[in-house]
């Protein structure tokens, strides 16, 4: 990369033939054409060109926006800024009190150091869950993510909210090379089973073989997914296959698994879970919609409509839950459903992002072969209930670093902004914010790790019945935790949060998404009531007693 002298940047310091550059962090960037699409207006940006502009960014903008626009400006480094260079630790020995020891080197501290920016392992704190393979794993999804999403991500979203696009399908191709898109649908794609061997599936990531992986490497890679801050994109990538894939493994017949199975896994055709319905959301049991066999026993001819169906806009496969009996939970089926003639798809716009692909599913007469029946007849409703556990971790996960997201933009931004002469950050008020998000943050991701213990250790039979209780309020937890971070960011930023894109837009995106993590999964009353009587039966069933005896719950 090209290097300039401070002298040199100083003579491209207007608009037109000389052109506009500005340093920021030591880099210098040719700012000329983007001057015209800078969101405070041309003249703001070129009053600094020719100068080093960092202390102006970093009073309005967050670094990320260099991670979002200055990859294309970057024409070179600053001289001086080379030479002024010092490695992580000689920085952090400066800066740290002299009597402060932290654990130094490249596997302890990652990521923002700033208190409570990143989860306490990543910031030097003795955790027993985390070894060097998933270190090595986070610095691994983390370079992956830079690369694929967050160059490109601020810009799809843009594009979805004005224009209804959506992520490329490359997205899901990279994903599925990179073996990310096995990660998502827990244990039955990374654990003992090989499925390279079985089905022609991609390789996990790092070269990683199954039996490497357990359930921390999975809440690391929702987790630094989700450090971008566009939940849209990680929604369309991940919610079809990692509720779905489960399922077709164990309960699919082989024929069925060898033609689904590896188009899903390399990313070639995508699926989406299609339970709720207009009528019928955590009701899960009144479900209308029907698939009936026809006249020569070879098809299921379906009917019905589904609705908010994350991913469905796209979806090559929709893994429905299809009233085949009578009423309540023992005439639902779960049948994989194609998309042939009679079903249709639109999108549903909401609050959260249009890159989630959510979409209303309409089937009319739709023949679906009878081999895409998956497990036993009418007995579909427990084999749903069997993936929910995984589905509320993952929720509970990408809400915690949301929750985390949106403190760490609104921190930043307390030690740039100043109001009656002091920083935010110098208000006891502000602080007091910031202490109330933390408490809460680490609260649940605390919660979260003991729970992922579980996965890793607790059998599996067990964990339906032992968990679901735990899980169901881990969720209700980590939702009500995110609401809050987005409010209390929101209040510390103030005006520039209300406004979308710029300095507070992953603050404002934030609270405008929270409901898509809230109801999805269970909502939260339902969420608190399951848990509760899903708790109070395990503890009956480890021996507590509690009187009176045989309460219905």
């Amino acid at each position: 990369m090209k290097t300039f002298t401070i002298q040199e940047v100083a003579e491209h310091n207007s608009e037109g033939e000389r052109s506009a550059w500005i340093v920021v962090n030591g880099l210098v960037y040719d700012v000329t054409a983007f001057a015209n699409e800078h969101p405070g207006g041309k003249k703001i940006l070129l009053k600094e060109a020719g100068k080093d502009a960092t202390a102006k960014f970093k009073q309005f903008h967050a670094d990320s926006v260099l991670t979002q626009y200055g990859p294309k400006l970057q024409v070179g480094k600053l001289v001086s800024a080379i030479a002024a260079v010092a490695k992580p630790q000689q920085v952090q020995e400066a800066i740290l009190p002299a009597k402060t020891k932290f654990i130094t080197g490249d596997n302890y501290l990652f990521g923002d150091l700033a208190a409570f920016c990143e989860p306490s392992w990543y910031q030097d704190f003795y955790s027993p869950y985390y070894t060097d393979s998933h270190r090595k794993f986070r610095a691994w999804i983390r370079s992956w993510v830079s690369q694929n999403i967050v160059p490109h991500g601020e810009e799809w979203e843009e594009s979805a909210q004005r224009h209804g696009t959506y992520a490329p399908h490359s997205l899901w191709l990279e994903a599925g090379k990179a073996g990310i898109l096995r990660m998502f649908c827990g244990l039955d794609c990374w654990g003992k089973r090989d499925l390279e061997k079985e089905f022609g599936a991609p390789p996990l990531p790092m070269g990683m073989r199954p039996g490497e992986i357990d359930y921390f490497h999975e809440l690391i890679l929702w987790d630094e997914l989700t450090v971008p801050g566009v939940q849209g994109v990680i929604q369309g990538l991940s919610t079809g296959i990692a509720f779905t894939m489960s399922p077709i493994l164990n309960y699919a017949n082989k024929e069925l698994q060898k033609r689904v199975v590896p188009e899903l896994l390399w990313g070639r055709k995508r699926i989406a879970l299609m339970i709720t319905e207009p009528h019928a959301g955590s009701d899960v049991a009144n479900l209308q919609a029907t698939a009936k066999l026809s006249d020569d026993g070879k098809f299921w001819i379906v009917n019905g409509e589904k609705k908010w169906i994350t991913n469905g806009v796209w979806a090559d496969y929709f893994l429905g839950a299809l009233r085949t009996g009578g009423a309540g939970m023992g005439g639902i089926s779960c049948i994989l459903v194609e998309r042939v003639p009679g079903v249709t798809t639109r999108h549903v716009w909401t609050q959260g992002s249009p890159l989630a692909g959510t979409s209303y599913v309409a089937m009319e007469d739709a023949k679906v072969p009878v081999g895409n029946l998956m497990g036993e007849l009418h007995n579909g409703f427990r084999i749903f209930m069997q993936n929910f556990n995984h589905e509320r971790w993952v929720i509970v996960t990408q809400c915690c670093r949301g929750s985390r997201l949106v403190y760490q933009e609104a921190l930043h931004y307390a030690h740039r902004r100043k109001t009656f002469g002091k920083y935010l950050i110098e208000h006891p008020v502000i602080r007091d914010k910031f202490g109330q998000m933390a408490r809460q943050i680490e609260s649940t991701q605390s919660w979260l790790e003991v729970i992922t213990h579980q996965f890793n250790n607790m059998p599996k039979d067990v964990q339906p019945n032992r968990l679901g209780g735990v899980v169901a309020l881990a969720k209700l937890q980590a939702t009500r935790t995110l609401e809050f971070c987005a409010r209390e960011a929101s209040q510390i930023m103030g005006g520039i949060s209300y406004t979308r894109g710029g300095t507070g837009g992953i603050v404002e995106r934030t609270y405008r998404e929270v409901r898509g993590m809230a109801i999805p999964g269970g909502s939260e009353e339902i969420m608190s009531d399951a848990g509760m009587r899903q708790a109070l039966k395990a503890s009956e069933g480890l021996g507590a007693r509690l009187v009176p005896s045989g309460v219905k719950l």
